[in-house]
């Protein structure tokens, strides 16, 4: 193959060589974008999870713990001690997926649940209290003065750690998102430079195409006609290459072989 036929194919086959290899780039830089999003999407969705155990637990607790100070439920202690236990399970769970910066909110939302099971395994209904070195008194606690004073400023900070806990795993995912951006860039970026650079290829390609193959053929055809209707010299003026050179010369030369017949065709007469 050779001439206006390989050039052709070559300029044919390049731009599917361009939309190819774009296509390929941008297919994998999506399956990348569409890897980061779902983590993303799953590490947002496993805090949503994780807030709303911890908070349920700790609810759990508040709720049981009013329940054995204000009401006298004794019962409820084993309520307690479930929620705790359910609370104390879900930062265990946490750990073994938290990077370092978040274990030290874990550590310190251990510590306030332990703060909790301190307080709630040490109340007691009675305290005693000393009137003098041979008294000792049994007096009732009021329990909502020492839920108040005692157990809710506890129940507060463990939430206010959880809130700090969230906000903290959800800092880490704002590095994953701005490189969630660039992948979304890098995965658009080769299609649109495939589409420009294909455009200009386009634009080349028709060009060359017009000048070197339309155009010619076009002043062939005109030249020809006009030697054929008016018998006009047949001089096309235009710039020919390969095949449509050699088109050219043919109907040249078969022009002059009929001119050549003729002319011999008059002599013999």
């Amino acid at each position: 193959m050779k001439g206006i036929g390989k050039r052709t194919t070559i300029a044919f086959l390049s731009i599917v060589a361009l939309l190819s290899v774009s296509g390929v780039i941008s297919l994998f830089e999506l399956s990348n974008l569409s890897y980061d999003t779902d983590a993303i999407l799953s590490a947002n969705t496993r805090d949503i999870g994780v807030a709303r155990d911890l908070l349920r637990s700790a609810h759990d607790h508040s709720r049981a713990m009013i329940d054995v100070v204000v009401f006298d439920n004794e019962s409820a202690r084993e309520s307690c001690n479930k929620a705790l236990s359910e609370l104390d399970s879900h930062i265990a769970l946490l750990r073994d997926k938290a990077s370092a910066v978040v274990q030290g909110s874990l550590d310190t939302l251990s510590i306030y649940s332990g703060e909790l099971r301190h307080l709630a395994d040490s109340y007691s209904s009675t305290e005693r209290v000393v009137i003098d070195s041979l008294t000792v008194e049994l007096r009732k606690i009021d329990g909502r003065k020492w839920y108040k004073e005692r157990y809710q400023p506890a129940h507060n900070r463990l939430v206010e750690q959880v809130e700090r806990y969230i906000t903290l795993s959800h800092s880490e995912l704002a590095p994953r998102a701005a490189q969630l951006s660039k992948n979304a860039y890098r995965s658009v970026a080769p299609v649109l430079i495939s589409l420009l650079v294909m455009i200009a290829i386009v634009l080349m390609f028709y060009y060359f195409v017009y000048i070197y193959m339309v155009k010619p053929v076009l002043l062939i055809n005109r030249s020809l006609s006009d030697y054929l209707s008016f018998k006009l010299p047949y001089k096309p003026k235009a710039n020919m290459v390969d095949e449509i050179k050699e088109l050219n010369d043919n109907i040249e030369n078969l022009i002059n072989i009929s001119k050549s017949n003729k002319k011999q065709g008059g002599d013999a007469i």
